[in-house]
């Protein structure tokens, strides 16, 4: 065995013992009860992210207040408070058709490659008081920051948008959604602020339920 090999698997080795001790701390920060600050999603649904990782998926909708005093704190988490093998999810809710025209807001923005708009929709829906109800009015908020009316008109009528939508219906029935902000944890089990106890609680169950995931 070679210095390049035993340098690669000591390396390994570390990096599972940190992720289990992280996992450990984790759980030992709070104490899950189920039924109280978590429930068990039955049956479990199947997950779309990495082997290895911990998939963190958060249900919301751009018109709730919640969801909008909850987005910096989720940010924040996700770039600083995240454990390393979890994966944040953004999933729309799709219970109306008002919720269904906002998936679309958010899935034009992602097929357009434009994540950075995502703050700037918050805003104008909940700040600004443009609710992006109608496409005429998601058209005028796209072009008016770069987007071509072409470019903005094939993808919010496109295949890729139809199916997506379609998937976060389908999703949203499977998970049982019925209000938002909620997050579901590796498919298996669903929190909210409410359970939580409040939103700096909110990140200490998604945590340890993380940690309950860690292999």
């Amino acid at each position: 065995m070679n210095t390049r090999t035993v340098v690669s698997r000591f390396r390994q080795a570390f990096l599972g013992c940190a992720l289990l001790a992280a996992a450990a701390s984790a759980m030992g920060a709070v104490q899950l009860q189920q039924g109280v600050n978590f429930k068990v999603l039955q049956p479990a649904q199947p997950t779309n992210v990495a082997p290895g990782k911990v998939e963190v998926v958060e249900v919301f909708w751009y018109a709730c207040g919640h969801c909008y005093l909850l987005e910096p704190k989720l940010e924040a988490w996700n770039r600083n408070g995240r454990p390393a093998n979890a994966e944040l999810v953004r999933l729309p809710a799709t219970w109306n058709s008002v919720l269904k025209t906002h998936a679309r807001v958010f899935y034009t923005m992602e097929l357009l490659g434009k994540p950075n708009l995502n703050p700037e929709i918050w805003r104008e829906i909940n700040v600004k008081g443009n609710r992006l109800d109608a496409p005429e009015k998601i058209e005028a908020f796209f072009t008016s920051r770069g987007v071509s009316k072409a470019d903005f008109q094939k993808t919010f009528a496109s295949f890729a948008m139809d199916s997506k939508v379609a998937k976060a219906e389908d999703l949203n029935r499977r998970y049982k959604i019925t209000g938002t902000p909620t997050i579901v944890v590796n498919g298996k089990y669903v929190t909210d602020v409410s359970m939580a106890g409040g939103e700096d609680k909110l990140f200490e169950v998604v945590n340890a339920l993380v940690a309950k995931e860690t292999r």
